[in-house]
């Protein structure tokens, strides 16, 4: 018996010594469509398997449409990225969209089931976009069309150089979709920030500011913030820990940044380091590496997250229709797990590591 590995974890295992721990003969990382049928049929006819293969780039033709349903409705309106960012696989510089037909077809297959549609994208605002500004009329004929079959659509990512590029489009997504309602209170994605400084963007991720230049970066998070909080969005932030080279002042910078978004409804999610993209030959990034600043960072996004996350919590349970005493029984958890950490929170301002120094 032969075992394939992949999926969008895949590159977790990229590693000979856990491949042979787990038993795992070969690690398809990237899309599958393709190379992961070569692999198969290379194992059933017994041929040796390399223990890593990137896959192929998949033309979109050959791209399956979904026989059932997905889980929580999660459509692939695109794959790919195109902006570059070094701390990404290289796989996601193909960007290519589905055509809405394609796109309506498995929408129905959702909807038919009882499910809402979730839109899966690296940046849902750039639909059909040729370049790196929205493309107004084919993300609104998309959300249009679809909103024909289902009211609940979600989005999986969207990113703040786009939203700023194009500000009209958040106001009319927003109006069309309801937001603020007590059935659709905010519309929301995984968007990253990933850091506050200039230096860092110009040096990993120049890609993810375009259409705008890399010292706009700080301010273009800041007036992203500012516009989705206007008009019912809820970003949820990531930020990267640890980038190789990062300096003291680097994290300062995005301190500072975390401060500065602390007034517009969002959620900030800190993750360290990881290898991988052009950057795989450099090493993870681990708490035993934490500076003083990296403790005040995460108290920041701890701080951010407790300002809102209970408003969040409420409006979110009430859309969902879930009765008086789940809400209330999940936001006393939520307010009793602020109460016990406060304590290492503190630690954490002051630059201490709460685990040693508590």
């Amino acid at each position: 018996m032969k075992v394939i590995v992949g999926g969008s974890g895949a590159w977790q295992l990229t590693d000979e010594r856990i491949i042979a721990k787990l038993g795992i003969d070969c690690v398809v990382v990237g899309e599958g469509e393709i190379t992961a049928v070569k692999m198969i049929e290379k194992a059933l006819n017994d041929e040796d398997l390399p223990p890593f293969v990137e896959g192929e780039v998949v033309p979109l033709d050959q791209i399956p449409i979904i026989k059932k349903p997905t889980l929580s409705g999660l459509i692939e309106i695109a794959r790919g990225c195109g902006r570059g960012c070094r701390f990404c696989n290289p796989t996601m510089l193909n960007y290519r969209c589905q055509p809405l037909d394609r796109i309506l077809e498995e929408v129905r297959i959702n909807v038919n089931a009882g499910k809402g549609v979730i839109f899966h994208a690296e940046d849902v605002l750039r639909y059909a976009s040729k370049d790196f500004v929205p493309n107004e009329k084919a993300v609104m004929k998309l959300f249009k069309e679809v909103k024909k079959l289902t009211p609940n659509i979600g989005i999986s990512h969207f990113a703040h150089a786009s939203a700023m590029a194009k500000p009209n489009l958040i106001e009319k997504l927003s109006e069309l979709m309801n937001a603020g309602s007590q059935n659709y209170p905010f519309m929301s994605g995984q968007v990253g920030i990933e850091t506050g400084s200039k230096r860092l963007v110009e040096k990993y991720m120049k890609g993810k500011v375009k259409p705008f230049k890399p010292e706009k970066w700080p301010e273009i998070v800041r007036e992203s913030h500012k516009l989705l909080a206007d008009n019912r969005w809820v970003p949820c932030n990531t930020l990267i820990i640890g980038l190789p080279g990062e300096k003291p002042e680097d994290v300062r910078d995005t301190i500072e940044l975390v401060y500065d978004i602390r007034e517009y409804r969002s959620l900030i999610v800190p993750l360290y380091f990881v290898p991988i993209g052009t950057l795989r030959d450099k090493k993870f990034f681990r708490t035993k590496d934490t500076i003083p600043e990296h403790w005040q960072l995460l108290a920041a996004c701890m701080e951010h997250n407790f300002k809102w996350i209970d408003e969040l919590a409420y409006e979110s349970l009430k859309a969902a229709g879930m009765n008086g005493f789940k809400s209330w029984a999940i936001r006393r958890i939520l307010s009793y797990m602020k109460r016990k950490l406060d304590p290492y929170l503190k630690i954490m301002k002051e630059g201490g590591n709460p685990v040693v120094n508590a």
